[in-house]
């Protein structure tokens, strides 16, 4: 029965998964169709360091529903600054709760104020984009442009590597004009629905692992350290954080 309840959560969060990215790409599929792409990247981002996994996110989008590379990195950038901004809340919550037991172990600066500030941070970066998309792209390009220049093809060794430069440069400016192209619409807070639920569907699968373990842990402690964990695994270090 616990194996039975522990896939249906997994599959029901793999569902979630896939409702909010086929919004971030602004894509008319089935979700039958997406959910065999969203079961393999969970997989890959599971097992694969480095954050290595979502190459095969970006290659199975391309290969199967034609999207643009661009794009696909655009979406998973985006849902990361979401979940960041998501698993931050959680954790200054939580921590507010335990605040008693927490005292003398981590001082209010890095429980709360820094949290905040970061998560208030990246909520202005999303909300400039959206509503200053020219700005940013143009701020964007300013960056770049000196990176082009140094990296225009010439004879010598490292023509190669000067190709490369330009080549990344060119692509990163692809993204950045995609991440511009959000609006704070209906379909936004949409994305934002079902990252809450994404969120919630995979706590609550592992909440429901750690009872069923016999741990004796509080849900408000046990979601603490699950902000922490989640917070690791959106970094490329996930294998060491976690």
């Amino acid at each position: 029965l616990s194996l039975a309840i522990g896939l249906g959560l997994y599959c029901l969060f793999v569902w979630t998964k896939a409702l909010r990215f086929r919004e971030l790409l602004r894509i008319d599929r089935p979700i039958r169709q997406l959910l065999p792409i969203l079961a393999l990247y969970t997989f890959w981002g599971n097992i694969l360091p480095m954050r290595s996994g979502d190459v095969s996110y970006i290659y199975l989008m391309k290969r199967r529903e034609q999207v643009d590379g661009a794009k696909s990195v655009a979406s998973l950038m985006l849902a990361s600054l979401i979940d960041f901004t998501l698993l931050i809340a959680l954790m200054v919550g939580t921590g507010w709760l335990l605040r008693s037991h927490l005292e003398g172990q981590l001082s209010y600066i890095a429980l709360f104020l820094v949290p905040i500030l970061i998560g208030v941070l990246l909520i202005g970066l999303m909300t400039m984009a959206s509503l200053t998309p020219k700005a940013c792209i143009a701020l964007a390009e300013s960056c770049a442009r000196p990176l082009l220049r140094w990296s225009q093809p010439s004879r010598g060794t490292g023509f190669r590597f000067s190709q490369l430069i330009s080549w990344l440069t060119n692509k990163s400016l692809e993204v950045a004009r995609e991440l511009t192209r959000f609006r704070l619409d209906r379909r936004f807070l949409t994305i934002w629905g079902y990252s809450n639920g994404s969120l919630g569907v995979r706590f609550g699968f592992q909440c429901y692992l750690v009872r069923e373990m016999g741990i004796a842990v509080s849900v408000v402690s046990l979601l603490f350290a699950l902000a922490f964990t989640n917070l690791f695994n959106l970094l490329p270090i996930q294998s060491v954080g976690n």
